[in-house]
């Protein structure tokens, strides 16, 4: 976090990810004083500050007047507004990062010209400090910057940077790909209650092998394809599963389920 020490952080949107990062940046020590907060729900500006002892602002204008770096923390139709009164009374050589899907730089550079910007594609695991954040930057935008952008999501889990023609991509594979998994459970756990499971021991069974295999596969040199073989035993009970998931195109149709995400977030996209 030593590129955070200093600098006053300025949170527009004290909703779901907007308060994950908030209290992120509090597990990491960063003080709440150091947090500016601003967020058109009263009840979200209370929470903010009963929870993490953020400092509240009356305005987005405020913000911008007294923050360091902003992140832009709101829903996309908000961002016009939210923009034009950045614009008003940023600070000298601010950093902006925006976290909403389809937001790009070149929409941003548009209405904060001359700012460094940078744009981030976290998932909802951050809210559990265990996200998946995807960076990437405009040329404004310098090695501090890339920098303090970085340790900020660190703060909620692990980052990577990637040029912005990537950024479709990552929306379909981790910005999408919790909901992926939550499918996959809902379905496994209504096939374990046909098979007379109670429902408790189903859930309990289903949690402790998807959290086991996760972390598995995490520790192994193995991929994902190896530690699979290893499951399935020749002629056994694994075999007779995948055969049918073969059989139903289970494989090719995540394929195309992502293939229809990321298209999805080319047609969003404000450029």
């Amino acid at each position: 976090m030593k590129a955070l020490r200093g600098l006053t952080i300025g949170v527009i949107g004290a909703g779901k990810m907007g308060s994950a990062l908030i209290q992120g940046l509090r597990r990491q020590g960063v003080p709440g004083a150091r947090l500016v907060v601003a967020d058109a729900d009263p009840k979200a500006c209370a929470r903010a500050r009963r929870r993490f002892q953020a400092r509240i602002v009356k305005s987005n204008l405020d913000v911008a007047r007294r923050a360091d770096v902003i992140i832009l923390a709101v829903k996309p139709q908000q961002f016009p507004e939210v923009a034009a009164q950045l614009a008003q009374g940023l600070q000298q050589h601010p950093l902006v990062i925006s976290i909403a899907a389809g937001m790009t730089l070149r929409w941003l550079g548009g209405r904060l010209p001359g700012v460094a910007l940078a744009r981030v594609m976290p998932n909802l695991p951050a809210t559990v400090g265990c996200g998946f954040s995807a960076l990437t930057f405009n040329a404004r935008a310098s090695a501090r910057h890339r920098a303090i952008t970085a340790a900020l999501f660190q703060a909620v889990g692990a980052v990577v940077q990637v040029p912005e023609r990537h950024f479709d991509a990552v929306t379909a594979v981790s910005g999408s790909g919790p909901a992926y998994v939550f499918f996959l459970v809902d379905a496994w756990q209504r096939a374990a209650q046909a098979l007379g499971l109670p429902e408790a021991v189903a859930s309990q069974a289903i949690r402790h092998t998807l959290k086991g295999s996760a972390r598995l596969l995490d520790a192994s040199p193995d991929d994902a394809a190896a530690l699979m073989a290893k499951v399935a035993s020749k002629g056994g009970t694994t075999e007779a599963a995948l055969r049918v998931l073969t059989v139903r195109r289970v494989s090719a149709s995540l394929v195309e389920a992502m293939t229809a995400a990321a298209r999805r977030s080319r047609t969003l996209s404000w450029s």
